[in-house]
């Protein structure tokens, strides 16, 4: 396969999110590094279903490239997973592109609705995940059942390789799951399950994509959202699992994340969440977009969400 992105282009991504390639680097404490620094940099966002003409997305890697590099954009998970894949893929990572199904508010796990990358490292597979929002998993983590890891501190993640309550033949069907857990007396919560074992190829993600960009009943479509994590400076103190601890590499780690979700931006850290600051209208969600996330919408892009039910409208003192 030909590498998706030139040398050049991977030296202004390495810029844009603040990684420096360290030469003492193995595969997996690079590609663990450079997770955390995407994660903080790029963030997971629908922001062009509701602030643009076309509201569409693209999952051209060089249409990814341009938004997410030179206009210091996001993107939902088909979108920056297909680009971190790319990266990663460009750096010489062997990895394939698989497909999941996230679980609803009603407890049925929808159609195909999620991509997921799974790397190969030394004939051991991880999961990377940068597309997953606020639940999501932080670091590469090892495909193996029962696996329980911490994400941002004190949530918890875990893998398992098990039926679906949905599967009518439980006897045979197994899927991989991930869960999370709030913390280590709350109950798990089955989030999304992935096909580990089957490589999806860029046109079923086309056809994904239409759907989850287009679907009235899409959480994207009827959400204005937009979310990345914060880091500290070092990756060893935010978690208890010494198994854990022993996987990653020195350097920066997660603390929290930032979350603008519709009308509202909330910061949570150490299991506490502040919501910082409401907005009362479209001027001062995007005034938020830029002071927040430093995220610049042109006049033509914020004019774009006027009539859509996502748009916040001016509350009238009189009504």
């Amino acid at each position: 396969m030909l590498q998706p992105y030139t040398q050049d282009q991977l030296d202004r991504y390495f810029r844009h999110i603040g990684y420096s390639p360290k030469d003492a680097e193995d595969d997996l404490g690079r590609l663990a590094t450079l997770q955390l620094h995407h994660m903080a940099r790029v963030p997971f966002e629908s922001l062009t279903l509701h602030y643009s003409k076309h509201h569409r997305l693209s999952l051209d890697l060089e249409d990814l490239y341009e938004k997410i590099v030179d206009r210091g954009r996001g993107g939902y998970c088909m979108e920056v997973n297909a680009f971190f894949g790319a990266v990663l893929r460009s750096l010489g990572y062997t990895l394939i592109n698989v497909g999941g199904r996230v679980k609803a508010g009603d407890g049925e796990y929808k159609g195909w609705n999620h991509m997921v990358n799974i790397v190969t490292i030394n004939n051991t597979r991880y999961l990377v995940d940068v597309g997953f929002g606020s639940n999501g998993s932080v670091h590469p983590v090892p495909l193996e059942h029962n696996r329980i890891f911490t994400t941002v501190s004190p949530v918890r993640g875990k893998l398992e390789y098990k039926s679906l309550s949905q599967h009518t033949d439980q006897a045979s069907q197994r899927i991989w799951v991930y869960s999370t857990q709030e913390n280590q007396s709350a109950p798990w919560k089955e989030m999304y399950c992935f096909a580990a074992d089957m490589e999806f190829f860029p046109t079923d993600f086309e056809v994904m994509n239409l759907s989850t960009m287009t679907s009235p009943q899409s959480f994207f479509v009827q959400t204005v959202m937009c979310m990345w994590l914060l880091l500290n400076d070092d990756s060893h103190n935010d978690s208890d699992d010494e198994d854990d601890k022993k996987e990653r590499q020195p350097g920066p780690g997660p603390i929290g994340v930032l979350i603008l979700h519709k009308d509202y931006v909330k910061r949570r850290i150490g299991g506490k969440s502040e919501i910082i600051e409401h907005f009362e209208s479209e001027e001062q969600r995007v005034e938020a977009l830029e002071r927040y996330f430093g995220i610049v919408l042109t006049r033509k892009e914020r004019e774009a969400i006027r009539g859509l039910p996502s748009e916040l409208k001016t509350r009238c003192g009189h009504c």
